[in-house]
Parts: C-alpha cells; sequence; structure tokens
C-alpha cells in the first residue's frame, strides 16, 4: 500500500511519460546524434547518426525472457516492456476492465485512470510497481533532456589547472575552483580537447 505522496507522484509520473518519451523520441531522429563527432584510430566507422540507448528504451518490448546468442542486448527492459508487464497485472488482478490498446499512450491511460490508481495503490505490490514507474520516469526525464543539466568535464582549467571544469547545456564552461573562476567559450574548450588528444596520439 503506497502513502498519499508515492501514490500522487505516481499519478504525476504517468501522466508526464507521454510527453517525456516525446521528447526523447527527438534524439533518436537521424542527426540527432553527436554533431561532428569524429572516428577515433581504431575504427573507421562513422558513427550512428542516432542515439542507440534512446532508441533501445523506447523500442519496442519482447514479450517474456529474452535469450541474447550475439550478446547484443543492453540489460535494460524498454519502456514499452515495463508499461506492458504492470498493465497486463492490473487487468489479470483487478476487475477494471483494460487499455484500449496495447499502444503505449493506451496502457498509461489506463494506469492512470483514477478507479485504476486507486486499487493500484492499495496492492500489496504497490510499492514495487511505483518504484519501477519512477525508474522509467527518471530514465525519460534524463533522456529527454527538458531542464538544462550542468555537467563535469574532463579536462583541466587551463588556469588553475584543477579537474574543476562543468557546463551547464547551453552556456559557456566555468571553473568551479572559488580561486580562479575562469570562463571558456565552447570552441576553446574543443580546441583544447583537439590539442590534448594529438599529443595523446603522438606519445
Amino acid at each position: 500500500m503506497l502513502d498519499f505522496s508515492t501514490g500522487s507522484r505516481l499519478a504525476r509520473e504517468l501522466a508526464e511519460i507521454p510527453l517525456l518519451a516525446a521528447w526523447a523520441q527527438l534524439s533518436v531522429m537521424p542527426g540527432a546524434g553527436r554533431r561532428g563527432a569524429r572516428v577515433s584510430g581504431a575504427t573507421r566507422t562513422p558513427p550512428a547518426p542516432l542515439v542507440m540507448h534512446v532508441a533501445s528504451y523506447l523500442g519496442p518490448a519482447a514479450p517474456g525472457d529474452v535469450r541474447d546468442p550475439h550478446g547484443d542486448q543492453d540489460g535494460i527492459v524498454p519502456l514499452a516492456g515495463t508499461v506492458a508487464t504492470w498493465a497486463r497485472i492490473h487487468v489479470e488482478e483487478s476487475d477494471l476492465g483494460g487499455p484500449e490498446s496495447g499502444r503505449l499512450d493506451d496502457l498509461l491511460a489506463y494506469l492512470g485512470r483514477r478507479d485504476v490508481l486507486a486499487w493500484s495503490v492499495l496492492q500489496m505490490w504497490a510499492d514495487e510497481y511505483a518504484a519501477e514507474i519512477h525508474g522509467a520516469w527518471c530514465t525519460l526525464d534524463r533522456l529527454a533532456a527538458v531542464r538544462p543539466r550542468w555537467r563535469a568535464l574532463q579536462l583541466p582549467c587551463p588556469r588553475c589547472k584543477l579537474y574543476s571544469l562543468s557546463q551547464l547545456d547551453g552556456d559557456d564552461i566555468r571553473c568551479g575552483n572559488e580561486s580562479c573562476w575562469a570562463v571558456l567559450r565552447q570552441d576553446e574548450y574543443d580546441q583544447r580537447a583537439e590539442a590534448y588528444l594529438n599529443a595523446l596520439n603522438a606519445a
């Protein structure tokens, strides 16, 4: 059984997942991968024009256990698999009908119905259900990137030499060292990265 705050979060996340999935889908389209990605010396194959882990997560899910004879599975259950499994459990254990179809939007609309939510929060497996939906929501929130995010960068600051550079999406690169506060443009950082790689390759 879920407490009020967890049940409210579950309802909100079920309602937000379709929009987050739509935003995440944009990064799967051709040309949405890293622009200008370089081919490393290890391979002459250019990078895929889409983000493979996003395509895998948003793609179809096989029912039941998956055999992996080629060793190419990433082990992450696609969104469709998580939602379809919980919708099936709801249909099998309740007398509340079922979704209009097996499409992701219809499954989520069914799980988000007021009567279905009221029933599901009282079940013994409600905490596991809420945790899996929350995990799916968090994954989609990260993949959709609808909010700017800070990320640490790998090169040291050119001024203080500390590994303290970070960047907010769409902003300049800044040093977090309180006695430095250096600011670099993206092209300046890219030139430093190129020089660093050339020095490594020459060694």
